[in-house]
């Protein structure tokens, strides 16, 4: 527990040292914007965020529902399961740790282009960690 306890304080220390935002770039008017496919999100991905290089996610197509996809987020022995859909241009699914009771929150996912994501992870009793990931080929 103890161990788990550090790694959500030192993802919080990380996002409040951000220096990012999290509002998308606008790259043209609504019209031109290509909603992204379940492909755009699904695969193996690992985090290029200075200090968290060694964050991976995971993001499958769940065969049990459709447009649905499961999300795997793992880090230092902890993982955040979850599943969501794509809502506009991002993925966004409901995630929980396993086991560990009041333990959710909610990862939403932008495609920076098609090896980059955008990740925010937004637990209910923390503060949002922004990452980003590349897909790990």
């Amino acid at each position: 527990m103890n161990r788990l306890m550090s790694v959500v304080i030192a993802l919080c220390v990380v996002a409040g040292c951000s220096n990012g935002t999290s509002e998308p770039a606008s790259s043209g008017s609504p019209s031109e914007t290509v909603a992204p496919s379940l492909n755009t999100f699904a695969g193996t991905w690992r985090s290029v965020t200075p200090s968290l290089e060694f964050i991976r996610l995971s993001v499958v197509s769940k065969s049990s529902e459709k447009d649905a996809l499961a999300a795997r987020l793992t880090f230092s022995g902890v993982a955040w399961e979850g599943s969501g859909r794509i809502e506009g241009d991002a993925f966004v699914a409901s995630m929980t740790i396993p086991g560990a009771a009041g333990s959710s929150g909610v990862m939403v996912a932008r495609a920076g282009d098609a090896q980059t994501l955008r990740v925010q992870m937004k637990p209910t009793n923390g503060a949002t960690t922004e990452l980003t990931f590349v897909r790990d080929n």
